[in-house]
């Protein structure tokens, strides 16, 4: 993929870092989500988690829909800062896919609330339990997060063609690919110490096995641009 195309496909909703306040509400709405699921999950609990009041809550969102919104939104945020850098990488096709799906993996460890909420959006937005602005925003972040997947695709396509692989559809592939990377979100737990080393270490094991999916192996010195940004 050219760095014109990943352009093309960065969300505009990347911009400045939130303020403490707000970060912290997010994080705090994440692990609420995560535990609890959006039905169950009631601002009070929010603040709770966070050692606030409601009030504080309620001066950054009108209500518990558009706080999971905005946790999703930051999802997506963590998704993208993570993987278009190696996107953009000017070199060999399966380097710049196994780039991406290193990054992507270890974003799936380090912020795991955060991608439990993205995969609860999607299943919000199929079940259509939702009213109409509801929807309307809900189908306003799947774009985003289909916009994100076809980073991949077009990597996917990449690749096949510089390996000559044989794949019947990629868009399938790229689905495949990103589940093997997502399933981390079921079974992984942070231990505390030497947290990044061992993410690094797991997404080694799920980009291998996912490249070995599309009948390729991931580059020997692919991970190297993760050693030197721990």
């Amino acid at each position: 993929m050219s760095g014109m195309e990943a352009q093309m496909l960065e969300p505009t909703f990347v911009v400045t870092p939130p303020s403490s306040s707000h970060a912290d509400i997010l994080a705090a709405a994440a692990r609420c989500f995560k535990e609890n699921g959006f039905s169950a999950t009631s601002i009070d609990d929010v603040a709770h988690s966070l050692g606030a009041t409601k009030g504080r809550i309620y001066h950054h969102f009108r209500s518990k829909t558009d706080l999971f919104f905005a946790v999703y939104r930051r999802g997506m945020e963590i998704n993208f800062k993570a993987t278009l850098p190696q996107s953009k990488y000017d070199g060999d096709a399966v380097i710049r896919l196994a780039r991406m799906g290193l990054s992507h993996a270890v974003a799936m460890m380090a912020y795991q609330d955060f991608q439990r909420v993205l995969l609860q959006g999607v299943t919000m937005h199929q079940s259509g339990s939702t009213t109409a602005a509801q929807r309307e925003t809900l189908v306003e972040l799947i774009e985003i997060r289909n916009n994100y997947e076809t980073l991949f695709r077009t990597a996917i396509e990449a690749t096949a063609k510089e390996a000559q692989l044989n794949l019947n559809d990629p868009s399938v592939a790229s689905k495949s690919f990103l589940a093997v990377l997502n399933s981390s979100v079921f079974w992984y737990t942070p231990r505390g110490e030497n947290d990044k080393n061992e993410q690094i270490t797991l997404a080694r094991e799920l980009v291998t096995f996912a490249m070995r999916g599309l009948g390729t192996d991931i580059p020997a010195n692919a991970h190297d641009f993760l050693e030197n940004n721990k």
